[in-house]
């Protein structure tokens, strides 16, 4: 799947705004809970924020595949591109 970078900057942004860690030091091969240390609240605080920013709304059968930055992002795109 194709993913712009902007996509991947913003669950950086968003990741690091919950987890109060630096963005740059993020990438999309973090896995939210076992390399960042988020637990299940979090990550859903991070889905829910993304969510609102970009007014759209995710599946939740979807969010069960959400591991790591690039899931995340990838699931943005697909969500903003195909529906």
């Amino acid at each position: 799947m194709r993913v712009r970078e902007s996509e991947t900057k913003l669950v950086c942004r968003v990741t690091a705004e919950v987890l109060d860690a630096d963005p740059d030091a993020l990438s999309e091969r973090n896995r939210f809970i076992e390399d960042l240390g988020a637990d299940s609240l979090e990550l859903f605080e991070i889905l829910t924020r993304i969510e609102e920013i970009c007014h759209i709304s995710f599946e939740r059968a979807a969010l069960e595949r959400i591991r790591t930055i690039k899931d995340a992002a990838e699931l943005v795109w697909e969500v903003e591109h195909i529906g």
